[in-house]
């Protein structure tokens, strides 16, 4: 990753990437989209794999010389399943995407964890997860493509556990798989954690920010400042631990235009 630094005479400032998922634009985008996206500042985009023009998107960041990011399929692919089909078919799939982020010199992919379908069979689902994800890990290293695993709601009534469902889970994980982290700032403020403390806990784990707001109860996916758990101080934390990744704009499409979300506040002036 390319990261900019200025010199002062007290210490270095790091001045952090600004990114977008492009989930938040929509699954119908052209390449005036992504060309918008580059004039109004931005260093790079996330593509989602599940969008119909996931693989038109590569093409389009490439030619506009946007860094690249791969959010990796999830929508019925499950890590920590006790059934060894799914398994292989999620094993399967998410590789393929992972060689071609490679091909296109991609930085990193998210994935998002597992779930353990009745909370009673994690002691038994966790080893397999762990396993599968190491494979993960240790095949995105080999193409040279750092494997970010992301932190996620757990579920309030415990019918199922959500991996990972709590920091000192998260960081096991992280750890045992050789996986860096990915921090989702919504799901963050839905678990019930400290950003700063979150952040100093993870230290060099930390690969990427998912930034946006909500009201501390639902995954809303809204501009900073139209919810209310942004704090307007994550640049700062961020650059006091000396962070040097992306901060990916994750903005819900249903709610907002591309245009709102180029012309919003804590897009353009990236103060946040």
């Amino acid at each position: 990753m390319k990261i900019n630094r200025k010199m002062s005479r007290t210490k270095e400032i790091i001045q952090v990437e600004k990114w977008i998922s492009l989930w938040s634009i929509g699954q119908e985008y052209s390449l005036e989209d992504i060309k918008q996206i580059k004039e109004h500042g931005f260093n790079g985009v996330e593509i989602w794999a599940e969008h119909h023009l996931a693989e038109q998107a590569f093409k389009y960041a490439n030619e506009c010389d946007l860094q690249i990011g791969l959010h990796l399929p999830f929508h019925d692919l499950n890590l920590a399943t006790q059934y060894d089909e799914i398994a292989a078919y999620t094993l399967a799939l998410t590789k393929k995407w992972i060689k071609k982020l490679a091909y296109y010199n991609g930085s990193h992919a998210v994935i998002h964890g597992g779930q353990a379908m009745a909370s009673e069979d994690l002691d038994k689902v966790y080893p397999k997860m762990i396993e599968r994800l190491k494979e993960l890990s240790d095949f995105s290293l080999a193409n040279n493509v750092e494997l970010l695993f992301e932190n996620q709601i757990p579920d309030g009534l415990n019918y199922m556990h959500i991996l990972p469902s709590n920091i000192e889970e998260w960081l096991d994980v992280l750890n045992k798989t050789n996986t860096k982290a990915c921090l989702d700032v919504g799901h963050l403020a839905i678990q019930g954690d400290e950003f700063k403390d979150t952040v100093n806990r993870l230290g060099g784990l930390l690969k990427s920010i998912h930034l946006s707001d909500n009201d501390g109860k639902s995954d809303l996916h809204l501009l900073p400042n139209d919810g209310t758990v942004i704090q307007n101080n994550i640049i700062n934390v961020l650059s006091k631990q000396n962070y040097q990744g992306p901060v990916v704009f994750e903005i819900n499409p249903y709610k907002y235009s591309l245009k709102d979300i180029l012309e919003h506040p804590s897009v353009k002036e990236f103060n946040i």
